[in-house]
């Protein structure tokens, strides 16, 4: 090989050389800072989304704790009020009540009831349930009266009981749904579904009044009367 050739040789290697290391410096270091760059964006973006998404969870968790607390005032509130109501129930209700009055001709009536409240509307009024009435008269004997629930007054002693009334004497037996007792009065009004039972026949009538002193009932109905024979 002459030396021209040899020359030629080696100015090749340096020229392939410097542009090997012109492309490795400015081509290859620039793709890996760019591969780099784009791995640091894309963990920043992570890091970013995931802070994001800690923070809305922090926000929802918050909401949750203030909805928890909310709900939780709202079922408090609720249960005071539920406890003041049943306090005030309880205030209202009393048990096995007995009412006597007696006339100025001697005449007894007494109501017995297992409970009793007072009315919200009347204060007069006392509600009853599971009712019964005496009427005790020195002219005649007792008359017994029952029914599931009345209303006593107490300015005037009278009475309204209603539904499954029933009222006993002298083996008489009388149903109705309703029954007013008027004392000032000495009358007994029953209505709606009368029956009248006794030993001997069953009369259906629309209401009746009754002297409770001298049991002589008087029978009003706009309906033909039914006299039913035992």
């Amino acid at each position: 090989m002459s030396i021209k050739s040899l020359l030629q040789l080696i100015l090749l290697t340096l020229i392939v050389l410097i542009i090997g290391g012109i492309y490795f410096l400015y081509f290859y270091s620039n793709s890996n800072d760019e591969i780099l760059n784009y791995k640091k964006n894309l963990e920043e973006m992570n890091v970013n989304k995931v802070n994001e998404n800690l923070m809305e969870n922090s926000i929802n968790l918050e909401d949750k704790k203030v909805e928890l607390e909310q709900n939780k005032n709202i079922k408090l509130k609720n249960d005071k009020t539920e406890e003041n109501d049943a306090l005030n129930e309880n205030k209202n209700l009393t048990k096995d009540i007995e009412y006597l009055t007696t006339d100025n001709d001697g005449n007894k009536y007494k109501i017995i009831a297992k409970l009793g409240e007072t009315s919200t509307k009347d204060s007069n009024i006392l509600k009853l349930t599971k009712v019964d009435g005496i009427v005790s008269s020195k002219i005649q004997g007792d008359i017994k009266i029952s029914s599931e629930f009345a209303e006593y007054n107490f300015s005037n002693q009278n009475s309204k009981f209603y539904e499954n009334v029933k009222i006993y004497y002298d083996n008489k037996e009388i149903s109705c749904d309703n029954l007013d007792l008027n004392i000032s009065k000495n009358i007994a009004v029953a209505y709606n579904n009368v029956i009248i039972n006794d030993n001997n026949s069953i009369l259906k009538a629309d209401n009746i009044t009754m002297d409770i002193l001298t049991k002589d009932i008087k029978i009003n109905s706009s309906k033909k009367i039914k006299v039913l024979s035992n």
